[in-house]
């Protein structure tokens, strides 16, 4: 209650002095918000780093962007959620980005989208439908603004990296129907303790079963391990 409360602290006092060119903007529509996407990232000088999740914003050409603005020396630092890669065009473009220099990593269930620049500007946002962002506030340097810094840290230290450079034949044997649901639990988070009471399996042989599947995958973690078995259309 109190972090709550200080939050909104912190959100009346930049109310206060909003306005053009203020603390917190307001952006409405989700054209609106995709060209604020766009030109925080074209203004970028030194770093952005986001997070990605659905729903995507609907005006385009961000991809590109990213390809030239990592080109002028850019870094990037993309947290992305599971659910994003599991959308076959994502892995895709994510796997070509990693290539031309981004830095990224998965997590399990990431709090909200969002892209700051150079640690002076950041875009999240506020109210989304089924399939499109209707609103997002811009935020600029303040104490908020440092909040979300430190959270974005927080996430990026404990997330899995991803790897363009993990790759299965695509002669590999199929999963059996067992190793699917292990599979599934896993990509869900579940535990070891977990899989193993599900399955009807001890914990220690669901520990066995889990290493078996990741090194199976070429992976290191659980985490790249669901990303990995997405890829490959086994789940």
């Amino acid at each position: 209650m109190e972090a709550r409360a200080a939050v909104a602290s912190v959100a009346r006092d930049a109310r206060s002095h909003s306005g053009t060119g203020g603390v917190l903007q307001v952006v409405h529509g989700p054209k609106r918000v995709g060209w604020a996407a766009y030109e925080l990232q074209s203004n970028a000088t030194t770093l952005v780093q986001g997070v990605a999740k659905p729903p995507y914003v609907t005006t385009g050409p961000l991809d590109s962007l990213e390809s030239r603005k990592l080109a002028e020396g850019v870094r990037y630092q993309v947290l992305y959620d599971r659910s994003a890669l599991a959308r076959p065009p994502q892995l895709d473009i994510t796997t070509k980005l990693v290539a031309l220099g981004e830095q990224a990593r998965v997590i399990h269930v990431a709090p909200t989208k969002l892209i700051m620049v150079d640690g002076e500007i950041a875009l999240l946002p506020l109210t989304v439908s089924e399939n499109s962002i209707e609103s997002a506030v811009v935020v600029r340097s303040s104490a908020m603004l440092a909040a979300i810094a430190r959270i974005f840290e927080d996430l990026w230290r404990f997330a899995a990296p991803f790897s363009a450079a993990h790759d299965v034949s695509g002669g590999e044997v199929q999963p059996t129907e067992e190793e699917r649901w292990i599979l599934s639990l896993l990509a869900s988070g579940a535990t070891d303790d977990t899989i193993g009471r599900l399955m009807g399996f001890s914990a220690r042989t669901a520990h066995r079963r889990v290493r078996e599947l990741i090194a199976r995958l070429g992976v290191e973690t659980r985490f790249q391990a669901g990303m990995q078995a997405v890829k490959l259309g086994w789940l």
